[in-house]
């Protein structure tokens, strides 16, 4: 139980990180231009709650999935010798 639980906090903590990284480009304005007619389209990048929200989901679904291989591998074998493995 341990090394899910380690692999979901981990994957949460790098969801949480993420979501921080992606604030600070809330509402940039950026553009795409056009060679061939010359024109330019603008946006705005804006994060809100749900992809937020959503991209925790996401992380923390990856970890649990990605730490079920390892803590099913461990839970066969004695605690100390998994540990010191692991």
């Amino acid at each position: 139980m341990s090394f899910l639980t380690e692999s979901v906090l981990l994957s949460l903590l790098a969801g949480i990180l993420g979501c921080l990284l992606a604030l600070p480009l809330n509402w940039v304005t950026t553009g795409v231009g056009s060679f061939i007619s010359f024109s330019e389209i603008a946006f705005r990048f804006q994060v809100g709650m749900e992809p937020l929200l959503s991209g925790l989901i996401f992380a923390t679904g990856v970890g649990a999935i990605g730490g079920l291989l390892p803590a099913r591998a461990a839970a066969k074998k004695e605690i100390l010798s998994a540990l010191r493995e692991g």
